[in-house]
């Protein structure tokens, strides 16, 4: 079965603290691996583009393989890794993820490994703030010293519908278009903080290679500083011919309107939310496939709502397989007639 879909991105273990305490230590997940799930929910079969690690579980790599993720664009490395991200969830959807350690070092610190009251998280917070990893490799941290390349993805790949760049590289990303936009797909990407960090003017070679530029919040503000978020979308919308939206978290998703000058609002799908992390990245996903199959931004961007639901009911990027895709074609009509 060929391809429609690809996915580019990481493949990571995370530790989460969800917003009302609970703690998920070693959760499979990755940029890449979600979105990838994410495009899942609407079509059976997504090539991924990323590399794996001796420590990323292999169950979820079975997982994956038997929810239609092709592994062929996956290079494989015998190195083990211990240091994981943190993904610490407040009330109000913020998310600390810049700490970093195993996920036996809660436990090592006498902290509880399956729920963490509010004074518990801040002494954590504090007491990882304090550590220094001089001698270990973290998962992101591998991720930049070892680059993903075009080598490593099947050339039929290049015939693919739809490519989404999760956060990446600047580098990474322009050799990725370089491999994909010789062909006649749609290629979405995701800034993430590795185009965020940068000025417009540095980022526009790619902005203009795309089909659709998919920032969070934050990473809008920070590409865009000192402008609401229309204005914003606007300043994004004139260096690109394709579509911008900016995923705005539990409050849904604005996509740019370039006839009307206005910003669309599209909400969330409402779920019992378990983890947020890869919700953007699920979103991403969705939208990817959803775009390819309607040609519609704001379509999209509900296929991606949809999408990013599902990833959240669950921890780790495998907790939204086996994927119900009747029922994500159900919710999209619910909201059509709604």
């Amino acid at each position: 079965m060929i391809n429609d879909l690809v996915t580019v991105g990481g493949l990571t273990v995370d530790n989460v603290i969800s917003s009302d305490g609970r703690v998920a230590l070693g959760q499979a997940g990755g940029n890449g691996a979600y979105a990838a799930v994410g495009a899942l929910m609407w079509r059976p079969r997504v090539g991924l583009v990323s590399c794996a690690v001796e420590s990323y579980p292999s169950e979820t790599l079975t997982r994956l393989r038997n929810g239609g993720v092709d592994l062929d664009g996956v290079s494989w490395s015998d190195e083990r890794l211990t240091l994981c991200n943190w993904f610490i969830y407040d009330a109000v959807g913020g998310r600390d993820e810049d700490l970093v350690s195993a996920p036996e070092a809660l436990a090592e610190a006498g902290f509880p490994t399956d729920h963490l009251d509010p004074p518990q998280i801040s002494a954590w917070q504090k007491h990882l703030r304090a550590q220094r990893h001089l001698d270990d490799v973290s998962y992101s941290e591998f991720r930049t010293r070892h680059p993903l390349t075009p080598a490593q993805i099947p050339a039929t790949w290049r015939a693919v519908q739809g490519v989404h760049l999760a956060p990446s590289q600047p580098d990474v990303m322009i050799s990725m278009l370089d491999f994909f936009g010789r062909g006649n797909a749609v290629i979405t990407a995701d800034p993430g903080w590795q185009l965020a960090a940068r000025s417009l003017d540095e980022i526009s070679p790619i902005l203009a290679r795309l089909d659709a530029f998919l920032p969070s919040e934050v990473e809008l503000r920070a590409l865009v500083p000192h402008a609401g978020l229309s204005d914003a979308l606007a300043a994004l919308a004139s260096r690109s011919t394709g579509a911008i939206a900016v995923k705005l978290g539990p409050k849904g998703a604005l996509v740019w309107d370039r006839l009307s000058r206005t910003a669309i609002p599209v909400p969330t799908v409402e779920v019992s939310a378990v983890d947020p992390t890869g919700a953007g990245d699920g979103f991403s996903g969705g939208f990817l496939a959803g775009l390819v199959e309607t040609g519609d931004p704001v379509m999209a961007a509900r296929f991606g709502a949809v999408s990013a639901a599902r990833v959240v009911s669950a921890f780790g990027a495998d907790g939204a397989l086996p994927a119900d895709r009747a029922g994500a074609r159900a919710a999209i009509a619910r909201d059509m007639v709604a």
